[in-house]
């Protein structure tokens, strides 16, 4: 009996290498699809056109819920956040795919492709606060990073549920993005996401600015998804984002807003 068995768990090996090669597979092709349309759009922010970053700051997979890929994408100005997408397709069991933007810029947002709605945006997609109590910054880019690091995790942030149930989101361990070129007033930023499982729901922005010769820490949030969503530093509530119906996500005049394309589209 126990050599049949050895012989059986032997005879799966080779399949189950093929299901995880294949899983690898699809992740790869999705991501030369996600990156190919996320060229494919061109945003400005108020006078100035933003820069992709070529390559996902994030990918990320929901097995819990289905077979989904998705990709984060990045608009800078000069290093400097200005926009971001996740891109992604269901493949079970559902097939259609979203183009998911929030703007991370006080400036008014334009973005086109051809053949598609414009996504226009007055609105200031972030509100740039001053951490609490926030150490004044390290005299390196390594003891800023550090600090960053640490304010972080003292941010925690709850996402309500369709159901009214609550879910902690995680704090993804490392950092999406960091830039450490001076840009405007800003010194050094980084870019932090939480997330059910690896799929983003908020992002936290973080930048040291120069104010009359100190470093000072300065915060903002910005949604990736169209639930309530709020956010406490030391327990204290600091940010809050209600509930978007489907006409005002996906009106392209929001600063968060979504396309969906059905099996086929992109």
């Amino acid at each position: 009996m126990i050599c049949r068995l050895l012989v059986a768990a032997l005879m799966l090996v080779p399949c189950c290498r093929s299901l995880a090669a294949d899983g690898e597979d699809a992740a790869a092709r999705f991501t030369k699809l996600a990156t190919k349309l996320a060229a494919s759009y061109t945003i400005q922010a108020g006078e100035t056109s933003l820069t992709l970053r070529q390559e996902p700051v994030l990918t990320w997979t929901d097995p819990e819920n289905g077979e989904i890929y998705g990709g984060v994408y990045l608009w800078s100005d000069r290093g400097r956040p200005g926009a971001i997408a996740s891109i992604y397709k269901w493949y079970r069991p559902y097939t259609h795919s979203t183009h998911e933007f929030q703007s991370l810029s006080i400036d008014p947002i334009v973005g086109t492709r051809a053949g598609q709605n414009d996504w226009r945006c007055s609105k200031p997609g972030v509100q740039w606060k001053p951490v609490p109590k926030a150490p004044s910054g390290g005299r390196t880019t390594t003891q800023r990073l550090t600090q960053m690091r640490l304010i972080a995790k003292k941010f925690t942030l709850e996402l309500i549920d369709k159901d009214g149930s609550v879910d902690q989101l995680r704090l993804l361990s490392q950092p999406l993005y960091h830039f450490d070129q001076p840009v405007g007033n800003a010194v050094q930023g980084t870019l932090f996401a939480f997330a059910r499982g690896t799929d983003p729901e908020a992002f936290l922005l973080l930048e040291f600015r120069d104010e009359d010769g100190i470093s000072k820490l300065h915060y903002s949030f910005a949604r990736s998804n169209f639930l309530p969503t709020i956010a406490r530093y030391d327990s204290a509530e600091v940010w809050r984002v209600e509930r978007l119906d489907r006409a005002t996500m996906k009106s392209g005049s929001e600063p968060y807003t979504k396309y969906v394309f059905q099996d086929g589209e992109q």
